[in-house]
């Protein structure tokens, strides 16, 4: 067997990943890991026209992160640290962008850095099981992961996020968002089907200006529903992520 794609160094064989629509196509592999804080690395390299590529690790709780690899023509080790994840089933996935040629991987690799108990979980608006009732967009610097929510512009358009804390109890969450427009925009927060908060989103300033809206809510063990559900025809500002602490009992 000759090995035409060699690794970072020289000999192991090398992954090879090509697209023709951007992040179209991938290769995935789940591993089952105690919970704890992580560190995700990997040797990458492109070649042609092939413009960027992701690798995204998602944990059993659903929380993902993502680490970005631009183009590089020889091989360079990208690292992504002080990731939190649950124990259980992770899930990680390797895209590349649209373009004339391949990305290359070698030596991925998942660390476990820190024992530790996650201080908390992200879920990102792009990754299911979340809903977005509108589109997944990426023209708005400053977000995380690889998009964000841009909701329909109406009343009843919502974002919701299924989350997976780790016991019942009260739990503080974070919702990042961006708001352009010149006005609050309000929105009814819904946890397992009941009301249970009123948000104003307010302004930001700038499209590209993020901010974190704040507040505790009641969970149950397991998977739960949080929904962000505008009352207004203007609906809700641009979502990034939900991040979720602790519970409390």
């Amino acid at each position: 067997m000759t090995n035409v794609d060699g690794g970072a160094n020289g000999s192991r064989f090398a992954l090879r990943i090509g697209a023709t629509q951007s992040y179209a196509g991938g290769v995935r592999q789940q591993i089952t890991v105690p919970a704890g804080v992580y560190r995700l690395s990997a040797f990458a390299r492109t070649t042609g026209s092939l413009s960027a590529a992701q690798v995204t690790i998602t944990d059993a709780g659903g929380a993902s992160r993502t680490l970005d690899i631009p183009a590089s023509s020889g091989w360079t080790r990208r690292e992504l640290t002080e990731i939190p994840v649950s124990a259980g089933t992770a899930t990680i996935t390797i895209r590349a962008a649209s373009g004339n040629g391949y990305l290359f991987v070698d030596d991925l690799g998942l660390v476990r850095t820190s024992g530790d108990t996650p201080p908390g979980q992200r879920y990102e608006a792009e990754t299911a099981p979340a809903v977005c009732q509108g589109t997944i967009d990426a023209n708005w610097a400053g977000f995380s992961g690889s998009g964000f929510c841009n909701g329909t512009n109406a009343a009843g358009a919502y974002a919701q996020f299924t989350v997976n804390p780790s016991a019942a109890g009260t739990a503080s969450l974070g919702i990042r968002y961006a708001n352009g427009a010149g006005s609050a925009r309000a929105a009814n927060l819904i946890v397992n089907g009941s009301a249970v908060a009123t948000v104003s989103f307010e302004p930001t300033g700038a499209w590209t200006t993020w901010a974190t809206k704040t507040m505790t809510v009641p969970l149950t063990t397991g998977g739960n529903t949080i929904r962000v559900d505008p009352t207004t025809t203007a609906g809700l500002p641009n979502i990034d992520h939900l991040d979720l602490g602790p519970t409390a009992g």
